[in-house]
């Protein structure tokens, strides 16, 4: 029976698979590094299920969170169904997920309105106008760019990410206070009910 060793052939083969299976990027490289990684570790050796599930408590021992080794678990069994090697995974370790948000990890009310107070009182508007725009809103920093003038005008944001589409809703005081901000620039935001709205007014004049 021939040995089922890891090539450096078989890691890019993998490599196109994956991106003809329209895998992101980031994907793509962290499951092709996450192979490598094994392929590192066992130095040549044969795969096998034993070896296989060595690597994962090495991985542990090593002191990496139970949710990194089962997302490198994850891109291994990909490369083990691609190969055809499937008698070779193992299974994922158990977390046990939390049922309640920790409390000392949430942000209190009032730490919320001292960080507020604190921006404003160092000259850094954009930061606390930032930070107030996701406590408000609850994006992510990554979809800050999604809050254009014409988003805020309408009072709701269309975030497109990773295939998905979800609408975001923009308190009407928070609208109100980021419009004002665009005032010295030349930009027009938008009304649902009546359309483009200019700087100086919704008729256009000062």
């Amino acid at each position: 029976m021939e040995q089922q060793v890891i090539t450096s052939e078989q890691i890019i083969a993998y490599n196109a698979w994956l991106l003809n299976e329209e895998k992101g990027p980031g994907t793509v490289e962290k499951y092709q590094r996450d192979v490598g990684a094994l392929a590192a570790w066992l130095n040549g050796e044969a795969v096998t299920k034993e070896r296989i599930s060595a690597w994962k408590d090495s991985l542990l021992e090593r002191g990496l969170a139970p949710v990194t080794v089962n997302s490198m678990l994850a891109a291994v069994n990909s490369f083990l169904r691609f190969t055809g090697w499937e008698n070779c995974r193992v299974k994922f370790l158990k977390i046990q997920h939390r049922m309640f948000r920790d409390e000392c990890r949430e942000l209190t009310r009032s730490e919320y309105e001292r960080l507020i107070a604190a921006a404003y009182a160092q000259g850094r508007e954009r930061l606390a106008l930032l930070m107030e725009t996701i406590c408000a809103t609850g994006i992510r920093v990554s979809e800050v760019r999604y809050l254009t003038v014409e988003a805020v005008g309408h009072g709701k944001a269309e975030i497109s990410l990773k295939g998905k589409i979800r609408t975001v809703l923009i308190p009407g005081k928070l609208c109100r206070k980021l419009l004002k901000k665009t005032k010295p620039f030349p930009v027009r935001s938008f009304s649902p009910e009546t359309g483009p709205v200019s700087p100086a007014g919704r008729s256009g004049r000062r």
